[in-house]
C-alpha cells in the first residue's frame, strides 16, 4: 500500500527531504517547490489532488495551506526546533572569531523558551536576544525588517531565521545570517508520521458504509393517479440508480420501499463533502417533493454498518422524515440536510463537566452533547420547547421534560416569550446556561 506525499517547501530543501524519503519503500514523495512562500496556496491545492498527506517546510507555509486551501487531507509541517538550532547555533561558533565573546542576535519563528533551552543545554551565553514570535498574519517583509532594523541600529551581531526569503536577501546585503534549516533526523521523523497518518486514512476509506433510504407512502398517494405514481417511482429509481453507479456501490430495492446501498466510507465523505451536505436528499425530497429518510452507518463489519445505518435511520424518521443521519462507530452523530449541516454531536463522552451535567440534570450524556452542539450550530442559546423538539426529532412534551430538567438544576433559566402565529398560549423562551461546556 503506497502513501502518496506531497512536500511544499523552498527548492532548496526540496532535494534533503527526496533523500530522506528513499529510506521509506511504502512511500512515494511529490515535491512542490517554491521560491517564494506565498506561492503556498496554489501549490497545495494542486498537490491535494494527488497526494495522500501534505508536508510543509514549516509552520508558515502549513498556516498559509491551513488558511486558504479546503483540502481534506492530513497536513503537517517540519519543525525548526531541537537539531535544527543546534545545527544553527554550531554554524554561528564556527564563525565566530572569539569564543568568550557574549552573543546578541535575532531570531524568529520559533518562542524565546524553547531558543533559550537549546542555548542552556549548550552552554551558549548571550548578551541580548530578540525573538520574533510567529503569528498567522505575519509577512516575510515583516520579518525582514525585523531583523534588518536591529542590523541597522547596532543591536545585534548575528541573525538566526527560519525563513529562506528572508536568509536570502540578508546575505545578499552582506550581514551574519544563519538559516534554521530541519535536520535530517526531523525530516526523518515527520516523514515517519506522515506515512502513518496516510495509513490512517486509507484504512479509514476501507471502512464499509451502508446506506439506508426509506421512502413513505410513494406508491399510495391517493391524491395523485396511479400513472402519475409510477411516473414518480421511476423517476426515484432514476435518480437512485445513477447514483449508485456514481459511487459504485452494491444497490438493493426492497418491496418496502426501502433502498440499501453498500459502499465505503472514504465515498461517503466525498459525496456529503466530509459531511457537511448530502445533495443526493435535496434531490429527492426538494426535487421530487417526496418524504424520504435517511440512515447511514460506519462501521469496521458489516454487521456493524448496517446496525448503525438502522440506528441513523430511526433518528431521521424521528425528526419528522426528510433528513438524514450518520452514525459512525465511535459514536459520533451527524444530522445532515439537503444542502447544509444541521448538528453534530456525539452518544458519548469523557470530558468531566459533560459528565457533572449529565449527572446533576438526571439526562443522557448524549442529549446533553445534542444541547451543546444545538447552541453551537444555531449560534444561541435561546431556544423554545417547540424549537427544541424539531431540532431533535421529539415530541414538545419530551423538550419541555428536558427543558424543566435544566431549569430545576438552574442550567436553563427563562429570559423571554414568544407568542405563536396561530393562537395559543405565549411560549416560554429559554437560556441554556451550556457555555462551560464548549
Amino acid at each position: 500500500m503506497e502513501i502518496k506525499v506531497a512536500f511544499i517547501g523552498p527548492h532548496d530543501l526540496v532535494e534533503d527531504v527526496l533523500q530522506v524519503a528513499r529510506s521509506f519503500p511504502n512511500l512515494s514523495l511529490i515535491p512542490f517547490g517554491y521560491k517564494n512562500v506565498k506561492e503556498t496556496a496554489e501549490l497545495a491545492r494542486k498537490s491535494s489532488e494527488e497526494a495522500d498527506v501534505l508536508l510543509f517546510a514549516g509552520p508558515m507555509p502549513y498556516q498559509i495551506a491551513r488558511e486558504h486551501v479546503e483540502a481534506q487531507k492530513p497536513m503537517i509541517f517540519l519543525p525548526h526546533n531541537g537539531t535544527s538550532l543546534y545545527r544553527a547555533f554550531f554554524q554561528w561558533l564556527r564563525d565566530k572569531k572569539c569564543a568568550d565573546e557574549r552573543l546578541r542576535f535575532s531570531i524568529d519563528i520559533l518562542r524565546k523558551e524553547e531558543v533559550m533551552e537549546r542555548l542552556d543545554e549548550l552552554e551558549i551565553c548571550f548578551e541580548k536576544m530578540h525573538v520574533m514570535d510567529y503569528h498567522t498574519d505575519l509577512e516575510t517583509e515583516e520579518i525582514m525588517q525585523f531583523h534588518y532594523g536591529l542590523w541597522q541600529n547596532g543591536e545585534i551581531d548575528a541573525i538566526f531565521t527560519c525563513v529562506n526569503a528572508v536568509h536570502k536577501q540578508l546575505i545578499e546585503r552582506g550581514l551574519p545570517c544563519y538559516r534554521i534549516v530541519p535536520s535530517k533526523m526531523l525530516i526523518h521523523d515527520c516523514l515517519s508520521q506522515a506515512l502513518l497518518e496516510g495509513k490512517s486514512v486509507q484504512l479509514k476509506d476501507t471502512q464499509l458504509a451502508i446506506v439506508i433510504i426509506s421512502l413513505d407512502s410513494l406508491s399510495h398517494n391517493r391524491n395523485t393517479s396511479e400513472y402519475d405514481n409510477q411516473r414518480k417511482k421511476l423517476a426515484v429509481q432514476q435518480i437512485l440508480i445513477d447514483y449508485g453507479e456514481e459511487i459504485q456501490a452494491l444497490m438493493n430495492w426492497s418491496e418496502r420501499d426501502e433502498i440499501t446501498f453498500v459502499t465505503t466510507r472514504g465515498v461517503i465523505e466525498r459525496t456529503t463533502h466530509n459531511y457537511s451536505h448530502y445533495p443526493l436528499l435535496d434531490q429527492v425530497v426538494n426535487q421530487l417533493n417526496l418524504t424520504a429518510s435517511i440512515g447511514i452507518g460506519l462501521g469496521r463489519t458489516a454487521n456493524e454498518a448496517e446496525s448503525k445505518a438502522r440506528e441513523a435511520l430511526a433518528k431521521a424518521k424521528a425528526s419528522g422524515g426528510r433528513s438524514c443521519f450518520i452514525v459512525i462507530h465511535d459514536g459520533n452523530v451527524v444530522g445532515l440536510s439537503g444542502k447544509e449541516v444541521q448538528f453534530e454531536y456525539s452518544v458519548r463522552s469523557d470530558d468531566p463537566e459533560r459528565l457533572h451535567l449529565a449527572r446533576q440534570t438526571g439526562l443522557s450524556v448524549g442529549t446533553i452533547n445534542k444541547l451543546i452542539s444545538y447552541c453551537h450550530n444555531y449560534g444561541s442559546s435561546k431556544v423554545t420547547a417547540a424549537e427544541l423538539a424539531n431540532a431533535f426529532g421529539i415530541t414538545i412534551r419530551s423538550a419541555r421534560r428536558i427543558l424543566s430538567k435544566l431549569e430545576q438544576c438552574q442550567i436553563a433559566v427563562v429570559v423571554g416569550e414568544e407568542q405563536p402565529v396561530s393562537r395559543g398560549r405565549p411560549r416560554q423562551l429559554f437560556d441554556l446556561l451550556l457555555s462551560a461546556a464548549h
